[in-house]
Parts: structure tokens; C-alpha cells; sequence
């Protein structure tokens, strides 16, 4: 008689029991998504005519923005960006895999500019390094440029105008910084396809960047060195590059 209502008692704590795990792991799931690192941007998207307003979230699963314009609202994950764009200025650009209707089969870009003055380019940039793996057009001088190895004085020849300031070959990234206003760079080694010269006062970086008007070429930086790079320095240079994009058997 003990042992049936021992049984009853214990059949009867099961769905308790089932019932606090339920509720423990729902807890657990909620804290970590809490605790995954988050960027919520006040934000304008300008459309061909007019604009709209809404919320840009980037999280570790991706982005998505939120508005009362739901034509233009989108949610991707990273792996349906093809490219990030941080400006200074407060501008972000996506380029999405999605073709932009009347254009030819041209990327869709949404771009965004956002007002809140507590978040700056350098963190967004800082944010996006962390969290994929596509390339980033930062059009922002990383703020970490104290273990440069490599350093010269330069002239970054524009499409119409250029600018003057200093490459920096770092350990973990490539910095343009110029007192030009959006005339700074950061670029992962990642991001770099190739590095070249064509003489002792030239150097080109070819970047995995996306090309605005031609969309199968690769934006490539054209520097005029203000004191010559020797052979052999550059040929040091060539290999760091090389061997920080992990490419393997470089001497």
C-alpha cells in the first residue's frame, strides 16, 4: 500500500518537474539573448523620392530595420550582405544580394543615415569587424594605429580630388588617415585582394570592395609615396601583407 502511493506520489511530481525544466531553459535562452551584443540605430532611409524613418538592430545573427513603412522594412542575415559601407557622417550603407528593380539587375542598397550622437563610425566598424566575415568599406581611420610596422606619407589619388595623410600598415589592419574630411580608411587584411607597385614612388591596394557603377570589378586605392619605397623594403611589405592574409609558404 506504501509503495502504490509512493508510485502515485511520484508520477504525479513528473509534469512539475518537466515544467520547471521548460521554464529553466526558457530563462536560460532569454539571459543569453540578453546578453548578446546589440547596436539599435535611430535611423533615415532616403528612397528615390521621400524618405522613411525606423530603427536599425544589428545583432550576432544580423541586421534588420524596422519601420512604419513596411515596403522597406528587411531583416538579413549576414550572409545576405554583400558588403558593408560605414562613413563618416553617420552613414551606413547595405549592399544586399536582392537586384534593384529598373536597374539592370544592379545590387539593391539601402542607405541609412542615423542621429544618435552616442554611437560613432568607429564602433559600428568595430561592431561589424566582430561579427562577419564580407567586406567593409570603412570609410573611417581606425582609432588603433599604435603597432604600426609599416608607415608612409602619402597622396590618395581620387576620381577628382585627392587627399594627403599617412599608410599605416598595422598588425591586424590597413589605416589611411587623413585630415580630409571622408578621406580616412580601415581595412581587415581580410578585405585586401592584392597589394602592388609599379615604381619606388607607387603603391595600389586592390580591395574586395564593391565598385558604385561596375559591379564585377573591385575598388582599388592608388597611392603616391612621398619619400621612394626600396625593392627590397617593398618586397618586405608584399610578404607581411600576404602572410597576414594567411596565406601559407611565404618565407
Amino acid at each position: 500500500m506504501k509503495i502504490g502511493k509512493q508510485r502515485h506520489s511520484m508520477q504525479s511530481s513528473r509534469p512539475l518537474v518537466t515544467s520547471c525544466l521548460v521554464v529553466a531553459v526558457f530563462l536560460s535562452t532569454m539571459a543569453a539573448r540578453a546578453a548578446e551584443p546589440e547596436i539599435t540605430l535611430n535611423v533615415r532611409h532616403d528612397h528615390a523620392v521621400g524618405s522613411c524613418h525606423g530603427k536599425l538592430i544589428m545583432d550576432s545573427q544580423g541586421a534588420r530595420y524596422e519601420t512604419p513603412h513596411k515596403k522597406h522594412a528587411r531583416t538579413w542575415t549576414y550572409e545576405d550582405i554583400k558588403q558593408w559601407q560605414v562613413e563618416d557622417g553617420r552613414k551606413l550603407r547595405v549592399y544586399s544580394y536582392q537586384d534593384r528593380k529598373w536597374r539592370l539587375g544592379a545590387d539593391e542598397i539601402f542607405a541609412f543615415d542615423w542621429t544618435d550622437a552616442n554611437v560613432s563610425p568607429q564602433q559600428i566598424y568595430e561592431f561589424l569587424e566582430a561579427h562577419t566575415k564580407r567586406p567593409i568599406a570603412a570609410w573611417v581611420a581606425s582609432a588603433d594605429g599604435s603597432n604600426a610596422r609599416y608607415e608612409f606619407q602619402v597622396k590618395h589619388l581620387g576620381t577628382i580630388k585627392g587627399s594627403e595623410g599617412r599608410l599605416i600598415f598595422a598588425d591586424d589592419k590597413v589605416i589611411y588617415r587623413s585630415d580630409e574630411k571622408q578621406a580616412s580608411r580601415t581595412w581587415r587584411y581580410e578585405d585586401l585582394e592584392s597589394i602592388a607597385s609599379a615604381g619606388i614612388y607607387d603603391l595600389a591596394l586592390a580591395t574586395y570592395e564593391q565598385q558604385k557603377f561596375n559591379y564585377a570589378s573591385r575598388r582599388v586605392y592608388n597611392f603616391q609615396l612621398k619619400q621612394a619605397l626600396p625593392p627590397d623594403t617593398y618586397d618586405e611589405l608584399w610578404r607581411f601583407v600576404n602572410r597576414k592574409k594567411g596565406l601559407g609558404g611565404l618565407p
